[in-house]
């Protein structure tokens, strides 16, 4: 058979009920895969010898016992030997009676077996991705055991719910979704003369365990992080959330990678108008493959060409859990050490894991201190190329007269000054992310203090620059969220520019379209500045965890995006 391909890149064709042809359509659909295992058998095959193994020890236990028999009548009757030697005789011909029966019924059984055409079946798998003693012990050699007279339908079943020791198989005939089950772990069985093929849920991933965040660090708190294997990450939240309100739907994404992926949400909590856009954005995706959720990420979101992330990632189940109980739905995708979160608002990103674990005051003052954090953090540079180099009026007498005496010997200007030890800086964070282990942080450290240093003592830069760069560096570090303080080094960069250009006045107009930019951001319908945005009109009055967090006492309605009606979580 000749293998053909429709316009969406799937093998067109069913099984034919003729096993040879099916089977060398697989064979040549596999051909060159190097890894896959294909086993051709006949069902019942040492089934003859098992019965006639069986016989032969009915028919040695009949001859020892006639033997036994027969001494334990020679010591009893030793005094008359003609009463034992027609004891003798009457032994030998029971004996010789017994192994002419058993005989008899060995040569029936053969016949009898012989009657049944044997069945060939075949068992294809990748080495691997697959538990090949399940399949050995439960499907193999149950089948080799057992003969069976049924064909087509009957036969099928038959295998099914008397032959098979497994429960967790299913039918299938498409030889695209056979194909795509066999690449996924899971084991074929062909059976000849059945107009379907079963395939058996064996999949054994070679993955890691469950280990610790490397991303989001906390003190208090769970300290367990998702990993590559997508049937662990939902297992680590079902075991956090054990309502049967929870549910799971598994799709595959990905025209040739055909990467699974789940949905998952709270049946009663998520709004089903949400739920519906995401499924048909996710059953739209067409893409060659898909290798990790950032993927999936760049290509559900809305507006593409903003910097700021449309979908919340995480590596902690807990937050998973929680916003799940929010009313959001968490999308899982396989050999992905994450999972995404949305709909998503701004404030969510300064959220850290072990805001919820400690004390209201403590992950209060954490929070706006983060907050703080962020604004220094895109706009510190540029302020002091502003002020520096236009409106050096803007400052106290002494702290103008210290800054020029730092920049005393500085041939450079200011903002090129600044643009290069951020420059440097940046290089620094990158040579630290790549190389492994402590040596980034070593790289980063030694390399800082020792660029830093002889950058003020060559008269490259100036001191005030040296901390002005080292305190936007830090004030970045602290927002908890990756993908989010990533922006920053970018909006950095466009501050130092446009301050440079247009002093104070283009550091506020790049601020004031900074915000405009903000909110004009959805996020599958919900306003990215929410609150701080639409908050009347959206009749949002629970603003108890955005800039600080009240007691749990107080915390008693969900966010707005959660279903009408089941926003109250504390009564």
């Amino acid at each position: 058979m000749r293998i053909k391909y429709n316009r969406d890149q799937k093998i067109k064709g069913n099984l034919t009920q003729n096993f040879d042809k099916d089977y060398a359509f697989l064979e040549k659909a596999l051909d060159r895969s190097g890894d896959i295992v294909k086993n051709v058998f006949y069902v019942g095959d040492t089934a003859d010898i098992q019965s006639i193994m069986e016989e032969q020890t009915d028919t040695n236990t009949d001859s020892d016992t006639n033997s036994i028999m027969e001494e334990q009548t020679d010591a009893n009757t030793d005094s008359d030997i003609s009463s034992a030697t027609k004891g003798q005789t009457d032994a030998n011909t029971d004996s010789d009676i017994g192994r002419k029966t058993v005989s008899k019924r060995i040569v029936k059984t053969t016949q009898n077996n012989k009657k049944i055409k044997p069945k060939k079946a075949a068992v294809i798998y990748v080495d691997g991705m697959t538990d090949a003693d399940m399949v050995e012990d439960f499907v193999i050699r149950p089948l080799l055991k057992n003969k069976c007279e049924k064909t087509g339908h009957d036969f099928l079943s038959y295998v099914e719910n008397h032959v098979m020791e497994t429960v967790d198989w299913k039918e299938d005939e498409s030889f695209e979704d056979i194909l795509t089950d066999i690449l996924s772990g899971n084991t074929l069985l062909l059976l000849e003369s059945c107009p379907k093929a079963i395939i058996l849920s064996t999949k054994k991933y070679p993955s890691r365990g469950v280990g610790e965040t490397q991303q989001e660090m906390v003190i208090r708190g769970p300290k367990d992080s998702f990993t590559e294997n997508m049937r662990m990450n939902t297992a680590l939240i079902r075991r956090r959330i054990r309502d049967s309100r929870l549910k799971m739907e598994h799709t595959m994404v990905g025209e040739r990678s055909k990467t699974d992926l789940a949905i998952v949400y709270m049946d009663d909590l998520v709004q089903p108008e949400l739920l519906e856009k995401v499924r048909q954005k996710v059953n739209a995706l067409s893409f060659d493959g898909i290798l990790d959720g950032g993927m999936v990420e760049q290509l559900l979101e809305e507006n593409v060409w903003t910097p700021f992330p449309q979908f919340q990632h995480t590596e902690r189940p807990d937050k998973a859990a929680s916003g799940l109980l929010e009313g959001r739905i968490v999308l899982v995708v396989d050999n992905s050490p994450g999972v995404l979160i949305l709909p998503v608002t701004y404030q969510m990103f300064f959220q850290a894991g072990d805001d919820y674990y400690t004390r209201f005051e403590v992950a209060s003052f954490a929070r706006l201190l983060r907050f703080a954090a962020s604004l220094f953090a895109i706009g510190f540079p540029g302020l002091y190329v502003a002020i520096a180099a236009f409106h050096t009026e803007m400052l106290p007498t002494s702290f103008l007269l210290s800054i020029a005496t730092a920049r005393t010997g500085i041939v450079i200007p200011v903002a090129l000054e600044v643009l290069l030890m951020e420059f440097q800086f940046e290089l620094l964070k990158e040579a630290g992310i790549h190389l492994p282990g402590q040596l980034g942080g070593t790289i980063g450290i030694v390399g800082g203090l020792i660029v830093g240093q002889a950058a003020v003592e060559a008269g490259i830069v100036s001191t005030i620059v040296v901390i002005v760069v080292s305190f936007t560096a830090i004030a970045s570090f602290i927002v908890p969220n990756e993908s989010f303080g990533s922006v920053f080094r970018l909006l950095k960069f466009l501050f130092i520019v446009t301050a440079a250009i247009w002093g104070i006045y283009g550091y506020l107009l790049t601020f004031a379209a900074l915000l405009l930019h903000l909110s004009q951001i959805e996020s599958f319908g919900v306003p990215y500045m929410l609150p701080s945005v639409c908050g009347e009109n959206l009749n949002y009055d629970d603003k108890k965890d955005h800039y600080v967090r009240y007691p749990f006492a107080y915390m008693k309605k969900r966010p707005v995006f959660t279903r009408e009606g089941r926003r109250i979580r504390k009564r």
